[in-house]
């Protein structure tokens, strides 16, 4: 059993939520969540947020495994991968202080669009562009980037990622203010 497995298991019943209602508040189907549950489901991105959203804990407390080193070293080709229709999300670090939580991912994408909802209040998405074009940010004012280009945006409104180039990576970084992990 991977870690979405055990970790969605894990988080739904210390809410205290069965299926059903897992299913009810996060539009996800019953049967895809005890598909993954049982460590056979293949969950896109949409679903992977939908989820941490209603359980309120960030993605990377469901796609990471539970015990954490001290220490993280994440190498090339190492992390959870999360993947959707023409994008890859590859974590590389979490971390929690006093204030804020951050989850930092290697972003790749191939083509399409990804259209993410809103999170929480204060949470902000950050984004530095390495190779490629797309254009990325809240709906109705996003901004074109291209390689070297930085953007910073809330992130608690719907917001979204165009692939504008057949092969474009840039790095992610979510920052949740404490309390808001997840949303």
């Amino acid at each position: 059993m991977g870690p979405v497995a055990a970790n969605l298991r894990r988080i739904r019943t210390a809410r205290g939520l069965s299926l059903n209602e897992l299913a009810r508040q996060s539009s996800v189907a019953k049967a895809t969540l005890a598909q993954l549950e049982a460590g056979r489901g293949n969950p896109t991105v949409s679903t992977l947020m939908s989820l941490a959203t209603h359980l309120g804990v960030m993605l990377t407390d469901l796609i990471t495994p539970q015990a954490a080193a001290v220490v993280q070293v994440t190498r090339a080709g190492e992390g959870a991968v999360v993947r959707g229709d023409g994008l890859d999300v590859r974590l590389v670090h979490c971390s929690t202080g006093p204030d804020t939580m951050q989850e930092i991912y290697d972003m790749r994408m191939t083509r399409g669009q990804y259209d993410s909802p809103a999170h929480g209040a204060g949470v902000r998405e950050h984004l530095f562009v390495h190779r490629g074009r797309l254009e990325a940010g809240p709906a109705g004012e996003t901004a074109t980037l291209g390689p070297g280009d930085f953007i910073a945006f809330p992130a608690d409104r719907p917001h979204l990622y165009r692939s504008l180039a057949a092969d474009t990576q840039a790095v992610l970084i979510l920052r949740y203010p404490a309390g808001q992990a997840g949303t």
